[in-house]
């Protein structure tokens, strides 16, 4: 089994990685995710043979690599190596929501969920998500995609740092947010959706806003959350709330043809 961390750091290459436990489980083989990469110099391919060894004794099935947009160098590289381009990723966020003005008119109902919330809930990540990552890329199976953002709602409820909201309009459940505050005054968005049969009514722009307001009235100073590119709807009801958005990360895939 390959090392749940480990790190190449010669001349020419510095790489270091680490385990996705929470993809492991849901593939049932080492899903790996490369947090730092640096090419730098020419001997770069022959040093990276020794992850790419590791990665094979140890049956590892998927490794994802994200890199701030400028690193086309990095980029090039791992795509010389058998990674593929997926995703395009955003990083909204909206700052000082101490000086701001938010007002309760969304008329949603904004609480921590119950056990008896879970089903609907889980239910809804399984049908809510089509654009990431694990979505689009055709090399993986589609009922683990919708499994992982399930595991993912399933495991905030009892998580010691995240937060399962569940919003409602009247007796209906409408939206979830997974949300965690942070020592620094970020309320990080780490999941969130609306029901799939609640889409297009207006709900994400009332879920969106009472979600702020419940950061500003928790203390938050900023909202930070993540985004695709290819989620175009959801990025304008963002901009449309006044989030900015820094330089975006791209998202690269390896996948076992095994």
């Amino acid at each position: 089994m390959i090392a749940a961390h480990g790190r190449i750091d010669t001349d020419s290459l510095r790489l270091i990685w680490s385990e996705a436990p929470w993809d492991t489980v849901v593939f049932d083989y080492p899903v790996l995710q490369i947090t730092d990469i640096e090419i730098r110099g020419s001997s770069a391919p022959s040093d990276f043979r020794a992850f790419e060894n590791l990665r094979t004794e140890a049956g590892c099935g998927l490794v994802s690599c994200r890199l701030a947009c400028a690193k086309l160098n990095e980029s090039m590289f791992l795509e010389s190596c058998g990674f593929r381009f997926v995703e395009m990723l955003y990083e909204p966020e909206l700052l000082n929501l101490q000086n701001q003005r938010f007002p309760d008119d969304q008329g949603l109902d904004v609480s921590l969920a119950l056990e008896e919330d879970l089903p609907d809930l889980i239910g809804m990540a399984g049908t809510s998500f089509g654009n990431e990552r694990f979505h689009v890329d055709p090399r993986l199976p589609q009922p683990l995609a919708n499994l992982r953002y399930q595991n993912w709602v399933r495991s905030s409820f009892t998580h010691p740092l995240q937060r399962l909201h569940v919003l409602r309009d009247g007796e209906k459940r409408v939206a979830f947010f997974v949300i965690e505050m942070r020592r620094d005054g970020t309320c990080y968005w780490h999941l969130n959706a609306v029901a799939p049969e609640a889409q297009g009514q207006g709900y994400g722009r009332r879920a969106w806003r009472a979600m702020i307001r419940q950061a500003q009235q928790s203390g938050a100073e900023r909202v930070r959350t993540s985004i695709v590119a290819r989620n175009h709807r959801v990025l304008n009801l963002y901009a449309r709330l006044g989030f900015s958005f820094p330089v975006p990360l791209m998202t690269f895939h390896w996948v076992s043809s095994e």
